[in-house]
């Protein structure tokens, strides 16, 4: 299968498809990542304790490192360089970018058999942003035979019971939590906010079910998540 994932920032990729995406790398099918935005809003909040170091980087050096992280993962699962796609946009912008984005992306994912992204109705606006670029584009190429894979990081909301008939839990093992935990470690512009680290290394330690849906194109629009 051709697969195309969309990941609203860089780290996305992890704790969105990142278990399940390792079974279809194994099972060698074609893997194409898209990165939506360059993270770069990573420490704007100041609502987390940061490394001392944060506070001598501009904007654009996080969003130099985070884009660096990006390919390093890609290294990290196998996947061809030509494969990843940055669209570079800011992050956290998401609402200004998504028609600019649907015609970047239509070209890219014309012959996809399956597309995966976040959901719909989502609390980051980044990532409503990037469900909002996927379907977009889809409609436009009319993309009626593709499979969609929907993924929801949890602090962001949950699935609703109206798709529960096409939602599925996905259960890892120790050894796949391990192979996550190292993809984490790649992630180190994390590891500089104290308490998001930790709640991160904790997910990733403690959580072994994993839920997603899958729709069709004529779902599209009748689901809370889709």
């Amino acid at each position: 299968m051709k697969i195309y994932i969309f990941e609203p920032h860089p780290d996305d990729l992890l704790f969105g498809p990142g278990p399940i995406l390792l079974d279809w790398i194994e099972d060698k099918n074609e893997i194409y990542i898209i990165t939506v935005t360059d993270g770069r809003a990573c420490y704007r909040s100041g609502e987390d304790k940061y490394s001392d170091d944060v506070a001598n980087m501009t904007e654009d050096d996080v969003a130099e490192m985070r884009i660096s992280e990006a390919k390093r993962a890609t290294d990290f699962l196998g996947l061809p360089h030509e494969n990843h796609h940055l669209l570079r946009f800011h992050d956290a912008d998401g609402d200004k970018y998504v028609p600019e984005a649907i015609e970047k992306v239509k070209m890219l994912i014309k012959d996809a058999d399956r597309l995966v992204m976040p959901s719909d109705n989502n609390l980051h606006v980044d990532h409503q942003a990037t469900h909002d670029i996927a379907i977009g584009a889809a409609k436009e190429l009319e993309l009626k035979d593709a499979e969609y894979f929907v993924y929801f990081i949890s602090s962001y909301g949950k699935f609703h019971e109206d798709s529960k008939d096409k939602q599925f839990e996905y259960t890892i093992d120790e050894q796949k939590a391990m192979i996550l935990n190292d993809w984490l470690d790649i992630y180190q512009s994390q590891a500089k906010l104290k308490w998001t680290w930790k709640m991160y290394k904790r997910y990733i330690k403690k959580v072994r079910d994993w839920t997603y849906a899958v729709f069709r194109y004529d779902d599209i629009g009748k689901y809370f998540n889709f």
